[in-house]
Order: C-alpha cells, then sequence, then structure tokens
C-alpha cells in the first residue's frame, strides 16, 4: 500500500473520532501510528479509504496533516504486530458487549492495552481503541465505528455514505421518454398561453372599434361599488348582458372566427378558442397554467426515473429517505412556476405586438416629459409594460425563502455520516443521536414523511411533521385555487382596462397575505424545531 492510500485509509478510519474534552490529544495521533502500522503489515485489512480535505483547511487540515505524518514516518518495532480494535467500553479495561459481540478473537481474549478513549462525532458515542499482539492469521483491525473488520450490514456509528446503485437501461429510457414528454407539453402549454394573450388582444381591438364610448372600466368616485367590482356599464341588467359584454362577446367571436390570417395565427386562434368560457363572454388561462404545472411536475418525475429509477426520486434524499422538506420545495416550484410562467406568456403575447410602439412611446416621453407629473406618470406606467413577468409581493418571496432555507437548514442537521469539524468549525453542532439512513433508494417509502428521523424515533409518527403536511396542503390548495381564479374571465373589461390605462393585463400574482405567511412560518419552525429536538436531546 502506498503512502496516499495508507494516509486515505488512516483518515477513514479516524475522522470521525474526537478527543475528549480534556483528554490527551497524543492518543488519537498515537492511533493513527498503529494503523500505519497494521496497513504496512497487510494492507488488505483496510477497504474503506476516503478522500483527503486540504491540508490547510481550517476545519480538518491538522488531522489531515497528522494521518499523513503517520502514513509516512518509519514504522517503530514497538507498533508493529498488533491487532486492534475499536470498541465501547464503560471501564476502558473490557469490551462492552450489550449491543454487539466483536468478531474473535475478541470475543473470549481480553482487549489488551488501551491506546485511548474517543468520542464518536455522530451521535456522542465513547468509543476505546485497544491494542494486543496478534497470532499469525487472526483479523487486525475491527472498528464499530467505521464497520472495518465486521460482517456487511452491521450497524456503526459512522457508515459509509452510501452509493446510489446505478438504474436499470429501462428506467433510464423512461426517464428520457418522461423527459421529451414533459418538454413537448410545456412547450404546447407556452403556446397556448401566448395565444390567448395575443387573441385577447386582438379582440380589444376589435371591441375598441366598435364601441368608442360609454364602457368606461375605470373607478366612478359617485359609485363607491367600481372601486371592487365592475362598473354599472359592465353589469347585466335583470333580463340580458348589459350592451357592453355583448359587444365584447361579439368582437370574440368575430376574432376567433377570422379567415383571413396565415397558419400560425389560425392555430393560435384554435388554441384560444378552446378555452373559452361563460358561454362566449370571456378567454380563460386555467387549462394552460394546469398544462404548465403538469409539465413541470413531469419533469421533476422524469429525474426521479432517470436518476435513481423511482417517480418521486427527486424526493429521495442521501439518507436514502423520501425528503419532506424536498417534498414542500418541489410543490410550491410546481405551483409558482407554473403560474409565473402562464401569466407572463400571456403578458407577452397581449402586449407583444406593440412593443416596437411602447418602445417609440417611451423614447417621446423620456426627451419630452420633463416636470410634468402626467407625462411621468405615463411614462412609469410604459417602463412597466416592458416587464412581462408579473411582480411578486413581500409575501411570497418569503414563502420562497422560508421553503428553501428550510430545505437547506434540515440538510445540515440531518446530514448523515457528519457531525463537528475535527478542527471544531463546525456549521451546525454535533448532534446526541443517530440519524437514520437507508442502504439503497429502493428502500425509500412514502411513511417517511411522517415518521421520525432519528434512531430514538423511528418507526413513530412524528407530530411536526404531520402538521407540516397538512398546512403545506392547505395553503397550496389555498394558492392555486387563487391562480386558477385570477387567469380565469378574461373578458372585456379586464382586457380594455390595460390598454386604456396602459398596463398589463396581469401585473402581479396573486398575493398571498400576511396569514398565509404566518401559517407557512409557524408550521416549518415547528418542523425545524422538532428536527433540532430529535437531532440534540439526550440519547434514551
Amino acid at each position: 500500500m502506498d503512502k496516499l492510500a495508507t494516509t486515505q485509509a488512516i483518515w477513514a478510519e479516524t475522522m470521525h473520532l474526537r478527543v475528549p474534552e480534556g483528554g490527551d490529544a497524543s492518543t488519537l495521533s498515537t492511533l493513527r501510528r498503529y494503523i500505519a502500522a497494521v496497513a504496512g503489515d497487510v494492507p488488505g485489512t483496510f477497504s474503506r479509504f476516503e478522500a483527503l480535505p486540504a491540508q490547510d483547511d481550517p476545519g480538518h487540515g491538522a488531522d489531515v496533516r497528522d494521518s499523513a505524518a503517520a502514513a509516512e514516518a518509519p514504522v517503530a518495532e514497538d507498533l508493529k504486530g498488533h491487532r486492534l480494535i475499536l470498541w465501547p467500553s464503560a471501564d476502558g479495561k473490557t469490551l462492552d458487549t450489550t449491543q454487539l459481540t466483536p468478531p474473535a478473537p475478541w470475543n473470549t481474549a481480553a482487549p489488551g492495552d488501551l491506546i485511548g478513549r474517543f468520542r464518536v462525532a455522530e451521535g456522542g458515542a465513547e468509543i476505546s481503541a485497544f491494542k494486543q499482539l496478534a497470532s499469525i492469521g487472526e483479523p487486525r483491525f475491527v472498528s464499530l465505528v467505521s464497520g472495518t473488520g465486521l460482517p456487511s450490514g452491521t450497524g456503526v456509528y459512522a457508515p459509509r455514505a452510501a452509493q446510489r446503485p446505478l438504474v436499470s437501461k429501462r428506467a433510464e429510457s423512461w426517464g428520457i421518454v418522461l423527459a421529451v414528454a414533459a418538454i413537448l407539453l410545456f412547450a404546447i402549454a407556452c403556446l397556448w398561453s401566448l395565444s390567448v394573450g395575443t387573441v385577447t388582444r386582438g379582440t380589444e381591438t376589435a371591441f375598441a372599434a366598435q364601441v368608442p364610448t360609454g364602457c368606461e372600466t375605470g373607478i366612478n368616485p359617485q359609485d363607491t361599488r367600481s372601486l371592487y367590482i365592475a362598473p354599472s356599464a359592465w353589469l347585466p341588467t335583470a333580463t340580458e348582458q348589459s350592451q357592453c359584454q355583448q359587444k365584447w362577446q361579439a368582437a370574440l367571436s368575430a376574432t376567433l372566427a377570422a379567415r383571413d390570417q396565415d397558419w400560425w395565427a389560425g392555430v393560435r386562434g384554435w388554441l384560444a378558442s378552446l378555452t373559452v368560457a361563460d358561454q362566449g363572454r370571456t378567454l380563460s388561462l386555467f387549462l394552460p397554467t394546469l398544462l404548465t404545472m403538469a409539465a413541470i411536475a413531469v419533469l421533476s418525475i422524469s429525474a426521479g426515473v432517470g436518476v435513481v429509477g423511482r417517480p418521486l426520486g427527486l424526493l429521495i434524499d442521501k439518507r436514502n429517505r423520501m425528503s419532506l422538506t424536498r417534498a414542500q420545495f418541489a410543490l410550491w416550484l410546481i405551483i409558482i412556476m407554473g403560474g409565473l410562467t402562464s401569466i407572463a406568456l400571456f403578458n407577452a403575447g397581449f402586449w407583444g405586438g406593440d412593443l416596437s410602439r411602447v418602445q417609440a412611446g417611451l423614447a417621446h416621453l423620456d426627451a419630452n416629459a420633463g416636470a410634468d407629473q402626467q407625462l411621468n406618470a405615463w411614462k412609469a406606467n410604459l417602463s412597466r409594460l416592458l416587464d412581462f413577468v408579473p411582480s411578486m409581493d413581500a409575501a411570497l418571496w418569503a414563502l420562497i425563502g422560508i421553503t428553501a432555507g428550510t430545505t437547506v437548514l434540515s440538510s445540515l442537521l440531518m446530514e448523515p455520516g457528519k457531525g463537528a469539524s475535527p478542527g471544531g468549525g463546525a456549521m451546525v453542532p454535533e448532534r446526541r443521536t443517530i440519524v437514520l439512513t437507508k442502504s439503497e433508494p429502493s428502500q425509500a417509502k412514502l411513511s417517511d414523511l411522517v415518521f421520525g428521523e432519528t434512531e430514538d424515533s423511528e418507526g413513530v409518527v412524528d407530530s411536526s411533521r404531520v402538521q407540516a403536511i397538512a398546512i403545506t396542503g392547505f395553503l397550496a390548495a389555498i394558492y392555486v385555487g387563487l391562480i386558477f381564479e385570477a387567469v380565469r374571465g378574461i373578458g372585456g373589461l379586464t382586457a380594455s382596462g390595460a390598454v386604456s390605462s396602459g398596463t398589463q393585463v396581469f401585473a402581479q400574482m396573486p398575493p398571498a397575505g400576511t396569514t398565509f405567511l404566518l401559517l407557512l412560518a409557524a408550521s416549518h419552525g415547528a418542523l425545524l424545531g422538532g428536527k433540532l429536538l430529535g437531532a440534540y436531546r439526550n440519547p434514551g
């Protein structure tokens, strides 16, 4: 075994060990020299090799340098010929067999001389290192920390990070098929939203030509109801629709039935005709928005199938468990990005044909507005017409930040195989409990979303996770409903109002609101609190 491989083996066997407070730091160096001696005597003893951090790494550098020094130094005679064991010991003299009996010959013989006592970073368990002269053919190294010298599948304190098994060719093929299907669905949804915007703008032009006056869209100071409902000119009577609605309906029918257009305009008109609602009076983005969300969901499924061989593979973390925070993040990604994409493309279709005129108008206002407040107000309006992507209120941005932040913090708290850095520079304190992991992605289950994540809570339903699922579902249903209702019923009042005021039809995503945000924050706070409690409570 060369020096680099020896260093990697020493690092793999000792990277999780800490010298207890008040202990002798030299005992860890001594253990590393004994491991180097075993590697020199019987190189096949070690099969676990870990990549080395940089020697100037602020957290790991000192331990890496010490491991390298042990590998490169000549092996002293008094270090040779020993067998070593890292095992729990209550008194530093005998091996603890309450949880697991050590393999032969350690199960019958005295453990020998104590090298040192250490603490495992993952969970804080105490471990002792013993040495004893070895007989021919005896195993030379056993560790309940790394699993070296123990049967495969033995539960150890710091299991090697599970390697993702390669997925089958069939799963890869299905992943590609689903990805292509998702791209096609997304392209159709985008064209559909764009088409609805284009046809709505064409209908508004035809409507304005027929009805030059009498169908005002602004707020009437004499009618307070116009602050929150349609102006009276657009409201139906007891027996029929208003004249404005009838004229709009006629303009929409004429626009969709137009024959003097090229094939591309015909495709857009046909797509828009599929969304006509309210007995021919309005257009709707409901179906295009739903299709956009579905396309993003199918793309997520294709990633899971192609990478880990499971439709929900995107939710499986490095512990091979279904991650609740990943599920939440994915859900909000589908909802928000689906709605944002559909609405932005509608805006582009509505005002895209007038883009050059808007830019010319802005150039004129830049040159002539000066201190004129009215012209400057129009300049601000026209500037916003160039921003087709709707804005989002602070609560919606906070939703994205909370969801993403919870996902990152959760991965830090529940990181398998990690505690604090050897040099003490940890991002989070050392855990007191062992995080549950599974050996491969196929073992991940939906029940992982509600069960506890640590050894102490294995198989126990976690109330903090149940409330997070319930509240996330409740809030997601509300916001999906808001989006779908906002994009339905795009009629004459909406389109004419946007043109007369020089604004986007959808200038803003539906607002989330303060109560919505507080519920979300409380739910995620409780979820992270449950993770903290599970990770840092005293074992037992």
